[in-house]
């Protein structure tokens, strides 16, 4: 194997995602995901049942027709239209209450797309992962193949025994194998893909680009309270019980209803104005206690839910850190150990045995299967530690 391990190891210090391919990615899954697009629907349906009602009960008509039990009593009939209304200040309420939930279905729908988005991206991530353990995986399968290829030449020549053979015979199946395996896994990840971004085939490339920076501490939760959508939506769903406290006052005042009503006999005809009142007096009953328990139910609501995922995000901010520090220390360990080259040229020297050159060299590929790993548990815990920013 011609590359040195110092190159080996800038390229996997190096490899990340293109920014720009990850954004695209996002924006194709906001356009065309299914699941997106029915949550939107769905909230543009729920603000249009907000607005619904902001008017008046529908007016009433009707019509009587009435003929006498005697002959020279005549027909009468009666007619009329009325139209019901609350106190005009309810309507005033009322408006500033749709407006409200409408931001709450707003709101709902953005923690509802962050988390869609933060899944797409976390999906984007693991398929990259998988394109570099791919290059990895490419480079011991090249030289596991090189190798048994050294052996079955020199065991025909005789110059080495059939132990030894079988021994690269292993390595280099047990190599192709977690090769086809690792295949499968890329091709149900780009399938993933493919299925949240609602598009054709996914393909994003590994690019080399400048290592994520971890933001302070103190950064991260004053951040995530301004933005993250479930804690503004749960203050938003404060106002909106505050609203519904007002509300509830404002149905103890009086529903009015007015109208047009004429009454024909035989003798004349009647015509006039009416006018009714409607006092609350047990319909409305308890409708401010409950409001007002609901606003403390939603008060209490967002202290406690500030408390849990400042708490999750500390502890996640933590462990991104160590995340990072323990990524570190594999790049100096690793910096230090015996690579691919190093060995190859020990065993034809002479210096280790054919049992001891395929320990080391599974040893060496286990750790680099280890800084792989970690990377990705960084790069997916900073993900979901910066998803407010979605």
């Amino acid at each position: 194997m011609k590359t040195t391990y110092i190159i080996l190891l800038t390229c996997i210090s190096l490899v990340g995602f293109s920014q720009p391919k990850l954004d695209e990615f996002l924006d194709l899954v906001e356009q065309n995901n299914q699941e997106l697009i029915a949550a939107r629907q769905f909230r543009e349906a729920e603000k249009a049942g907000f607005q619904m009602r902001l008017t008046p009960d529908n007016p009433s008509i009707e019509y009587g027709y009435f003929p006498g039990s005697k002959d020279e009593m005549g027909i009468k009939t009666t007619y009329g239209i009325s139209q019901a209304f609350e106190f005009p200040t309810v309507y005033s309420v009322k408006k500033k209450l749709a407006n409200n939930q409408s931001q709450l279905s707003e709101l709902d729908y953005q923690v509802f797309r962050q988390n869609k988005l933060l899944e797409a991206k976390l999906s984007f991530y693991n398929y990259a992962f998988l394109l570099k353990k791919k290059q990895e995986y490419q480079k011991r399968l090249e030289h596991s193949t090189q190798l048994l290829q050294s052996y079955q030449t020199n065991y025909n020549k005789g110059n080495t025994s059939i132990l030894d053979l079988n021994k690269a015979k292993i390595q280099n199946l047990k190599i192709k194998s977690n090769y086809q395996i690792l295949l499968k896994e890329i091709d149900n990840a780009q399938k993933d893909l493919t299925l949240f971004a609602g598009t054709d085939t996914i393909d994003p490339k590994i690019q080399n680009v400048p290592e994520l920076v971890l933001p302070s501490v103190e950064t991260i939760l004053v951040e995530f309270q301004q933005l993250k959508p479930e804690i503004r939506y749960l203050s938003q769903a404060q106002q909106v019980a505050e609203m519904n406290i007002q509300l509830a006052k404002q149905n103890w005042l009086p529903e009015f209803e007015i109208g047009y009503e004429a009454e024909k006999e035989p003798d004349g005809t009647y015509r006039g104005l009416h006018a009714g009142l409607s006092l609350p007096l047990w319909k409305n009953k308890n409708k401010i206690q409950h409001a007002r328990a609901q606003a403390d139910f939603e008060t209490q609501q967002l202290k406690s839910r500030i408390a849990v995922l400042t708490n999750e995000k500390e502890k996640l901010y933590f462990q991104v850190q160590e995340l990072d520090q323990i990524r570190q220390e594999y790049k100096l360990t690793l910096e230090d150990a015996a690579n691919v080259t190093f060995l190859d040229k020990a065993l034809r020297l002479g210096q280790m045995s054919v049992i001891e050159y395929f320990n080391e060299l599974a040893f060496y590929y286990e750790t680099i299967d280890s800084y792989l790993e970690i990377e990705q548990a960084y790069e997916e815990a900073l993900a979901r530690l910066t998803s407010y920013k979605l």
